[in-house]
Parts: C-alpha cells; sequence; structure tokens
C-alpha cells in the first residue's frame, strides 16, 4: 500500500533586491518621461474627447504615467516605492509591474464611464489597486507581513469609503491645485481586488493539476 506524503503549501515567494530596484527605476523613469518631456506629456494625458472622438485610445495606457507637476509626480513615485516594497515581501516584480499595469488599464476604461472627467493623468488610481491587491496578499505570509497586509487592506478599503467618489467623482484640492478624481482610486481599488481574487483562483488550480499529473 502507498501513501502520500501530505504537501505544506509553501511560503510566497518575494522580490529579489536587484527585481525590486528595477522595478522601482522602471515605474520611476517612464513616469518621469511622461510628465517631464512635452511631447509625451501632450500625448500622453488622457483626454476624453480624444479617447472617444478621435479614436486616441493609446491614452487609456498612457494616462497613469503623465503628472500635471514636479510635486505630483515625487509623491506618486515615493509611494509607489513604498508599495512596491511592502508587496515585494510576498510577490515578484513581474507580477507587481502586471498588477500595476492592469489596475491603470481598469482606472481609464472605468473613467470613460464618468463625463465629468474631461482629463485625467496620475499613478494615484493604479497604486490603490497595487496597494489592496499586495494587502491582501500579504496576509498569505506570516508575521509581520499579515499585520502589514491587514493594516494596508483595511487603509485602502477605509481612504476609498470616506471619500466616497460615488457622491462625487472629482473635488478640487486647493493643496495640488488641481481636482483630484477620487473616482480614479475607487475603481483602482476595485481593479486591485478583482486581480487578487483572479490570483487566488489560479493558486488553487495549481496543486489540483499538479496532483491530476502522472
Amino acid at each position: 500500500m502507498r501513501t502520500e506524503a501530505a504537501v505544506a503549501p509553501s511560503r510566497p515567494a518575494g522580490a529579489s533586491w536587484p527585481g525590486l530596484l528595477a522595478a522601482i527605476a522602471l515605474v520611476w523613469a517612464l513616469s518621469a518621461c511622461f510628465t517631464f518631456l512635452p511631447w509625451w506629456h501632450a500625448h500622453g494625458l488622457y483626454l476624453r474627447d480624444a479617447v472617444r472622438l478621435d479614436g486616441q485610445w493609446w491614452r487609456l495606457a498612457t494616462a497613469m504615467w503623465v503628472h500635471l507637476d514636479a510635486m505630483h509626480w515625487l509623491a506618486n513615485a515615493l509611494a509607489a516605492a513604498g508599495l512596491l516594497a511592502l508587496a515585494g515581501r510576498t510577490a515578484r516584480a513581474p507580477a507587481m509591474l502586471l498588477v500595476l499595469l492592469a489596475c491603470g488599464l481598469a482606472v481609464q476604461v472605468a473613467l470613460l464611464r464618468v463625463p465629468s472627467v474631461g482629463w485625467y493623468g496620475g499613478l494615484s488610481g493604479a497604486l490603490h489597486g497595487l496597494a489592496l491587491w499586495g494587502g491582501l496578499s500579504l496576509l498569505r505570509a506570516p508575521g509581520l507581513s499579515r499585520v502589514l497586509g491587514v493594516l494596508l487592506s483595511l487603509g485602502v478599503l477605509a481612504k476609498v469609503w470616506l471619500e466616497q467618489s460615488w457622491l462625487a467623482p472629482v473635488i478640487f484640492d486647493p493643496s495640488w491645485g488641481f481636482g483630484v478624481v477620487r473616482a480614479a482610486h475607487a475603481a483602482g481599488a476595485v481593479a486591485g481586488l478583482l486581480c487578487w481574487v483572479l490570483q487566488e483562483w489560479w493558486l488553487a488550480r495549481r496543486p489540483l493539476r499538479s496532483a491530476g499529473g502522472g
């Protein structure tokens, strides 16, 4: 009679330091180009009429990298570095970048359904998605990572709830000097949640596929 030993779930593998630093550098460099190079900025910004009427659909993919000034870029660049470092405790760099891109695209598609948003640029929506996905993913790890995951997930959910973007998609912020598109934050968080659900579904299938193999 042959018995199979139970296989304990493996601890999630995090990003290597070179991979993490490369991911941060890529996000910083790409967003800096779309922010500070005039041609890139002009052709990367989300403009509702340009997308819907002129067929400039590429703006859905580039708007997340465009920022309105140096302080806007710096704030999102530092936030991206911090979130990548946190999520990188359990996720590899390619996965984090893929989630960031997916959330950024989802935000722009969602904004097409918000007529009050005529133009948009910035990583904040995508970062909300990365934060929620990263926080939920950290729950799979023990110890400090799990505590950070709880705090990060609750922080994103509380922020989205307090912003009440379904009542006011855009709020002018005097400290920034432009309207903050809170609808993008909510859309990004929803996209991040969906990325996490898809990830968990895929991870749950892997043992079944391995068990089914010869």
